[in-house]
């Protein structure tokens, strides 16, 4: 078995009535140096109990693509976007349009209009500067502060 394993094999060793899992990190001369997975203590080997992994060839470096990826946006930063073309919406309005734009991916949330409507009060309670207003010509609108 000893001429078999590689540096950088996943193998299992008997530590009094315990199994560790272990990282094998250079082969001696009566076992191997091997490197504990749970505390990143090395140690000498005599026999190892199992191997769990064999070495993994390193994969190849992604080719990098140009710029950085568009990050989804939070559901309160993309009606502020949308509020910027279109205004007064109600909150209702302003999910169905973030969805429809792919400004914002609509999650397993149940009840996102409330989770939008509850955001944007917080920031105009909050906030020195909010972003949002409620409408005075639209009741149940928002609209952004000019």
């Amino acid at each position: 078995m000893s001429n078999q394993v590689k540096v950088g094999t996943i193998a299992t060793v008997k530590v009094g009535r315990n199994e560790v899992t272990v990282e094998i990190i250079a082969v001696t001369e009566h076992g191997w140096m091997v490197k504990s997975q749970s505390s990143g203590k090395e140690f000498e080997a005599k026999k190892l109990e199992r191997i769990v992994s064999e070495p993994v060839e390193p994969m190849p470096e992604p080719v990098a693509s140009k710029g950085k990826p568009e990050k989804n946006l939070s559901l309160l930063n993309a009606a502020a976007r949308i509020l910027e073309t279109e205004s007064p919406l109600n909150v209702k309005e302003l999910v169905a349009k973030a969805a429809e734009l792919g400004l914002w991916i609509p999650t397993a949330a149940k009840t996102p209009e409330q989770s939008l409507y509850s955001a944007i009060f917080r920031e105009i309670g909050g906030k020195e500067t909010p972003r949002f207003r409620k409408s005075e010509s639209r009741k149940g609108c928002f609209e952004l502060v000019k």
